[in-house]
């Protein structure tokens, strides 16, 4: 068995260990009976009748008996340190020390012993009932236990953490020994940190060198919020320093948090490597530490592995030592001070490329050998050497360590964690081949990296104080995805344009539910903090910063953030700090304007509002201009039922303009504060319109009156170009969507839609795209799906044969393509193949029959997914065998994942059935993957029954794997019901909600409030669609 053999490969007791126990255990009371115990005890005496003994002898051995004794006293007494034992030569080698600490508490739990639940270890008997009385004692103190508290308790700030760690890769596991600096803020005699899933062995308390040792009564842990106790026979004194040594080990994971273990093949070989992830609460799974962000230390690190493998660390190694037995232990420079749910390391058998910035930075890419020889993670390097420089010039903020690691994993629970000098990506995420790469996936590769570079000034260098201001780092990040790759390619208009579609437009979606949540949450437990990484904290994070540096003027918000960066470095940060350092480099430019005021009601108050302008029939050049919450569903309560929808108010940045066929004014804003205003426009005339919202820097739909819509329609229809990208792909959002929720007769966003035979640009084509996605999922099953499918396909008719299909573009760089040419052609061809194009089918079936036939893949790299996606569709099951094929023997990551997805388009539910299947297991789909396959699946309209049956049935298996991972729960639940609309569907998921147990609540009433609107939609407006829909193709 698995067990048996971990213990077998575990450090044996020695003699000296066992004598060593025996003394210092006569420092310490109260400790349960247990193996430890019966090793370090005297032997019960033989009796008379098995040996007979002289009388000066046993005289003798009483004296020598005393006289131990009293040594053993004395060394406790003046805190004699003792060398700890090291492992016996045989066995694997053993966490080494520096020393043993007066006071320690030893668990009762054998060294050769593998690690088990510490809930299991050390609670039972006597120490189990002094916690009970203890508890009973805080009660009727009427206040929680400091153990029990959710947050840990502010009389201890730890100052320095000294970790050593073994890990043993053949057996999967490690040791440790932390060595915590102290410094107490209010007198305790409990000492409580962060440990879960260890077993610590022992635990040992001294003050500093001048004074003695602090005896431990006992110690335990507190399974309910993941902490370890250690109760001291006195009070720790104030201002006073003390360390806390505690040795322990644990299980190198087979999951995807804490210290996990991952593999992958080389020449037909399965290696094993060890990595970490920390954040948010998963530190505590790799060393007793106190893991809250506000707690920051320095740390000093030093990692014990066989020599065959590598460690990385968030720092450069100092020094390595060698040992003769083939093991070597790196010792890492010493951090500066940072958070625990960034530190990092990881045990590999790796290889790198390097590259070194202007100011010396050395950065090196780590990853499978076979990739490094590639030269796959070559982009990757390079654009993050530019990419450290942009920061450094933007925030006018160094990069903090001499080094940063990109470390390139198979298995990773996110795209990638942002660690301080060793940031973790999943492979997809970073490696690149550009011979077999589209535009898209360079374009993901790239704003992840530049995401998690971000981190490393907002999240690293300053954090926040606690998760309910997490938006502060993943906001930022987000938005500087957009900025930071405008830099790298200047031509994309990232921030300006695909922010809209893919940022402002998505988290909308999500806000108008009424079970949304506001940007910054009250988080007071464990349970509460993985719910606020969201796409609320990231994309709506990312939007109000974008208007934020809108109405600010985007230099005076630069200097802001250089501001905030310089004043809080190495420190942690609220969301108050950065408004006033906002607010006061506004008045360094002579503007006056309370960011806090104004920041609070769109960070504290869920959702966002829709701006509606009405034009004053009885007054000229006079408009009325009103705010309201947005909602999908009406009918749904507010989730706070005693405030309800109509107190919300925001103060909202409009920027308007008044145009007319051949011209657009200039911009003005507006600050509506109240329910509803009037406002003069000048130069307002009979055939002029409005518009509002200016190129959607603000965070709110617009919604006009019939009259004013039919205007901005004709002018779509006659001059596009007066109104800008920007907007034209706003208004095509915000049609669908007010019409969505019933705010807009349904004919409205369609006819907008016409327009689009003349566009040229790319974002408004992909607004609609987006746009129309939702609405095709809710008609797609209905039996007059044709009427709505044939419309839309004439709309795409003469742009897609203008534009055509690309050439084999094999030795082209991607980064030279015109990338907004490319992106429209693959967004029409993508809608022509998924409405049913003719020719868009044909196209892909030759292109498919001839990489089967010749075996060499010459179909375009920007429409691979299309055309993989389009052949398993259309096409026998011998195609979908040969994808699978494919899947299995390509090593390219890029290749992997669209070749995965393609298998989840078939016709066939007997394949799809299949694949269900076989997505959970880890051998054939990786975990983090399994979870795509699936709610790809739901996106089928012939497996979406499936996807949800299978979802039902494996609840226990999906939870248990992914339950404690950020996003993938969350991702998982609403992935497989967004797209149920029917009673029946509504029915089985409040069924199911009822009888499923733990884990994701807050998903699953976000799912039933998009399920509840789906179905509402298709009761009320449904019919009308389709009514508009035969008139207009019968025209």
């Amino acid at each position: 068995m698995a067990l048996e053999e971990k213990r077998e490969k575990r450090p044996p007791v020695t003699p000296m260990m066992i004598e060593e126990e025996a003394a210092l255990r006569n420092g310490s009371r109260g400790l349960p009976p247990g193996p430890w115990a019966e090793a370090a005890g005297p032997r019960p005496r033989t009796t008379e009748r098995h040996i007979a003994v002289h009388k000066r002898l046993v005289l003798g051995f009483a004296v020598s008996i005393l006289a131990l004794l009293a040594v053993t006293m004395i060394a406790v007494l003046l805190s004699v340190r003792f060398e700890e034992c090291g492992a016996a030569a045989d066995g694997p080698p053993r966490a080494g020390g520096n020393g043993s600490l007066s006071g320690v508490a030893r668990q009762p739990h054998g060294a050769g012993q593998p690690p088990g639940r510490p809930e299991e270890d050390a609670r039972g008997g006597e120490a189990a009932e002094e916690e009970e009385e203890e508890e009973e004692e805080w009660q009727r103190r009427r206040e929680p236990p400091p153990w029990a508290r959710p947050r840990l308790p502010r009389h201890l700030r730890p100052l320095h953490y000294n970790l050593m760690l073994t890990a043993f890769m053949e057996n999967f596991t490690f040791s440790g020994e932390v060595n915590v600096q102290l410094e107490v803020r209010n007198a305790s005699r409990y000492i409580v940190l962060h440990a879960h899933r260890m077993h610590i062995e022992a635990v040992r308390v001294a003050e500093d060198k001048l004074a003695g040792g602090v005896r431990v009564a006992r110690t335990f842990f507190y399974p309910q919020t993941q902490v370890f106790v250690v109760v001291l026979n006195r009070s720790l004194e104030v201002q006073r320093s003390y360390n806390l040594k505690i040795i322990y080990n644990a299980l190198i994971e087979n999951e995807l948090l804490g210290f996990f273990r991952s593999s992958y093949v080389l020449h037909g070989e399965r290696r094993f490597l060890g990595v970490t992830q920390f954040s948010p609460t998963h530190a505590r799974k790799a060393f007793p530490c106190f893991d809250e962000p506000i707690y920051k230390a320095t740390f000093k690190i030093s990692i014990r592995h066989q020599a065959t493998y590598l460690s990385l660390s968030n720092m450069p190694v100092e020094t390595s030592v060698f040992e003769e037995d083939g093991w070597v232990t790196d010792h890492f420079s010493q951090t500066p001070l940072m958070s625990t749910y960034y530190l990092a390391w990881a045990v590999c058998n790796f290889t790198y490329r390097e590259t070194v910035t202007k100011s010396g930075v050395v950065v090196r890419l780590y990853a499978r050998p076979d990739a490094i020889r590639r030269g796959s993670g070559d982009y990757a390097l390079n654009i993050t050497r530019r990419l450290i420089e942009f920061y450094e010039d933007y925030f006018k903020v160094p990069y903090s360590l001499p080094k940063l690691d990109l470390l390139a994993v198979p298995k990773h629970p996110y795209a990638a964690m942002e660690n301080w000098g060793l940031s973790v990506f999943v492979e997809q995420r970073i490696l690149l081949d550009p011979s077999i790469s589209s535009i898209l996936y360079l374009l993901d590769v790239t704003m992840v990296i530049v995401h998690e570079l971000c981190h490393q000034w907002f999240g690293d260098l300053v954090t926040p104080v606690w998760w309910e201001d997490v938006w502060l780092k993943e906001g930022f990040a987000h938005y500087f995805e957009f900025v930071g790759t405008d830099y790298l390619y200047p031509g994309w208009n990232m921030e300006k344009q695909r922010f809209l579609t893919d940022v402002l437009h998505e988290v909308m979606l999500l806000d108008g539910l009424a079970s949304s949540h506001p940007v910054s949450q009250e988080v007071q437990q464990a349970s509460d903090i993985d719910r606020v990484f969201d796409w609320i904290a990231y994309k709506k994070g990312a939007a109000l910063i974008r208007m934020l540096a809108g109405f600010m003027g985007h230099s005076v918000f630069q200097m802001g953030l250089q501001d905030y960066l310089t004043i809080h470095k190495y420190g942690n940060a609220a969301r108050n700090d950065l408004w006033n350092t906002l607010s006061k480099a506004l008045k360094r430019v002579g503007k006056s304007v309370n960011i806090q005021e104004v920041m609070d009601q769109w960070t504290l108050q869920m959702g966002y509002p829709v701006i509606t302008i009405l034009g004053n029939e009885t007054t000229d050049n006079i408009i009325v201009i009103s705010q309201e919450r947005f909602v999908y569903d009406s009918d749904t309560k507010p989730k706070d039922p005693a405030r309800g929808d109509t107190s919300y108010l925001w103060q909202i940045p409009l920027t308007i303009a008044v145009g007319n066929t051949s011209h657009i004014s200039s911009e003005a804003i507006i600050w509506v504060s109240n329910k509803s205003e009037h406002h003069r426009i000048p130069a307002l005339e009979e055939a002029s319109w409005l518009l509002g919202n200016i190129n959607q820097t603000g965070y709110f739909r617009v919604n006009y009156d019939i009259r004013n819509w039919k205007l901005l329609i004709n002018q779509l229809t006659r001059n596009h170009e007066v109104i800008s990208v920007s907007n034209r792909a706003g208004l095509i959002d915000d049609a669908f969507n007010l019409a969505r929720a019933g705010y807009l007769p349904q004919n409205i966003p369609l006819e907008i839609m016409r327009y689009l035979s003349e566009e040229k640009d790319f974002l408004p084509w992909h607004a609609a795209s987006r746009a129309l996605y939702p609405l095709d999922k809710l008609l797609d099953r209905t039996e007059n799906y044709n009427i709505f499918n044939e419309y839309i396909l004439r709309q795409v008719a003469s742009m897609y044969l203008k534009l055509g299909w690309p050439t084999n573009n094999l030795n082209k760089s991607l980064a030279q393509a015109s990338y907004q040419h490319e992106e429209l052609r693959r967004e029409v061809i993508m809608l022509a193949c998924s409405f049913g194009n003719k020719h868009c089918h044909q196209q892909a079936a030759t292109l498919i029959s001839d990489w089967i036939s010749s075996n060499r893949n010459r179909i375009p790299l920007n429409v691979r997914d299309i055309v993989y996606c389009t052949g398993v569709s259309l096409m026998d099951e011998d195609v979908w065998e040969f994808i699978w094929m494919k899947f299995h023997s390509t090593t390219a990551v890029s290749e992997k994942k669209i070749l995965l997805e393609a298998l989840t388009c078939s016709d066939d539910r007997n394949l799809l059935n299949r694949l269900l299947n076989l997505s959970l297991n880890s051998e054939v789909v990786l975990d983090q993957d399994a979870i795509d396959v699936i709610i790809h699946v739901a996106r089928n309209p012939h497996g979406r029954d499936l996807a949800w049956k299978f979802f039902r049935e494996k609840w226990k298996i999906l939870n248990a794997r992914y339950g404690e991972a950020l996003f993938m729960n969350s991702k998982l639940v609403s992935g497989v019901t967004e797209f149920l609309n029917t009673e029946g569907e509504l029915r089985e998921l409040k069924n199911f909600i009822k009888s499923y147990e733990g884990g994701a609540a807050v998903s699953f009433s976000r799912a039933v409030e998009t399920v509840e609107a789906n179905v509402r939609w298709q009761r009320l407006y449904k019919e009308e669609l389709f009514q508009w829909l035969r008139k207009s193709l019968t025209q």
